[in-house]
């Protein structure tokens, strides 16, 4: 990410003047999976290897509804985590919001589509994993032409949410997520992947065959991915 941001920065700025410039886009998602990255992320930049003034964030997904105080929320634990710790600009992070009014969530979604397409698309797309192949709330059965929307979230990804929100009952039955297709139309996609509870994913998305019901698959027909995994993940 470092290396990728650099080389932008190199290519499109000279004299450290970013005005004119796009800003590099990084896709990110949340969970458990990242936050390694994400403290390996800020200490590189505590440390002066990498600024992120001229990069501009589009999280994957956020629970619907939910107040971005909560710290359940991925508004919450993407600051927490990754954007209080770095020199982005604010007007550079873009995270589904989870206090619309639902009548409001549709404009607010084609909205979100129009600003990363304004962006020129995302350049680098970092995903994790749900158990059963979900890609942020993209649940099994998803078709890949999906763009930002507003989905119903199955069982086992409200189980998943289970233990930050004290118990099932209170994880929220709905989700903001960015579709398929507009995962796929990042110029690069990592998906990284932790623990045991992985491998199947890993195995389908790696050396089976493209299918809806495990929508990781879909990455396949990526030019340009890559999957970072550890032993218990590649335990398949």
């Amino acid at each position: 990410i470092v290396k990728a941001i650099r080389t932008y920065n190199e290519l499109h700025c000279s004299n450290e003047v970013y005005e004119e410039q796009q800003p590099f886009v990084l896709g990110l998602t949340t969970g458990r999976t990242p936050l390694g990255l994400y403290r390996e992320l800020v200490k590189r930049h505590k440390e002066g290897l990498v600024s992120f003034r001229n990069v501009a964030v589009f999280s994957l997904d956020e629970f619907f509804p939910i107040s971005p105080k909560e710290l359940q929320s991925r508004n919450y634990s993407m600051h927490e985590s990754l954007l209080d710790h770095i020199d982005i600009k604010p007007e550079n992070i873009h995270i589904p919001d989870g206090t619309l009014p639902q009548d409001k969530v549709e404009t607010f979604c084609r909205d979100y589509e129009a600003l990363i397409e304004q962006y020129d698309g995302i350049d680098l797309m970092v995903l994790g994993t749900g158990v059963q192949g979900q890609i942020g709330f993209n649940e099994p059965g998803t078709y890949t032409n999906t763009r930002t929307r507003l989905v119903a979230l199955g069982n086992e990804s409200r189980k998943a949410a289970a233990s930050i929100f004290y118990g099932i009952n209170y994880v929220p039955h709905k989700a903001i997520t960015m579709g398929l297709r507009t995962i796929l139309d990042a110029k690069r996609i990592i998906l990284i992947a932790w623990g045991e509870e992985k491998a199947y994913v890993v195995k389908e998305l790696v050396e089976g065959e493209r299918q809806l019901l495990v929508p990781a698959t879909c990455l396949q027909e990526h030019q340009n991915m890559e999957v970072v995994v550890d032993e218990g993940a590649a335990s398949q």
